[in-house]
């Protein structure tokens, strides 16, 4: 249990540090993840979720980037370092703290309808950000497109083997 409670603790300090901090942040967010690889049990297993979660954090929040969707605070093509760290550390979590959600596709999509534009939406709030489209139309967009991507994602961590 502990194991799980640090690893929710790591993610959410690597939001923080990138979502305040910007590009500076989120060098300290990198080190983060390195501690977390050097400490963990399925190393090799995290660094194949990272690499497949930054390739659709690249394709879906560049996307949307570029269609003017949202804007950042400290730009970046296809997307921001700052975030880009944000989606390796949602990668950390998928065989961790949130590894209970791979066999739970309806539950997947609740959490990612849910928690995917609360972040979004916090990290707007908090200055990161700025969203282009009216607030209610880019919260029900972001629900969307979570509430497919997040059960689409743990099915794929599913695959992904040492």
């Amino acid at each position: 249990m502990i194991r799980i409670v640090l690893n929710i603790a790591l993610y959410q300090s690597i939001w923080f540090l990138s979502v305040l901090g910007g590009n500076k942040g989120a060098w300290a967010g990198l080190l983060l993840l390195v501690i977390h690889l050097a400490q963990s049990r399925c190393r090799v297993v995290d660094i194949k979720t990272m690499t497949l979660v930054l390739f659709i954090g690249l394709l879906v929040d560049g996307i949307l980037q570029q269609i003017g969707f949202f804007s950042f605070r400290v730009p970046g093509f296809p997307i921001p370092f700052w975030l880009m760290v944000i989606w390796l550390g949602l990668g950390i979590t998928l065989h961790h703290s949130l590894s209970w959600l791979k066999t739970q596709p309806l539950l997947s999509m609740l959490f990612g309808a849910l928690g995917g534009p609360a972040a979004y939406w916090a990290g707007a709030r908090l200055g990161a950000s700025t969203f282009n489209w009216p607030l209610p139309t880019s919260l029900l967009v972001l629900a969307l497109i979570w509430a497919l991507l997040f059960p689409a994602i743990m099915l794929w961590t599913v695959k992904i083997k040492k």
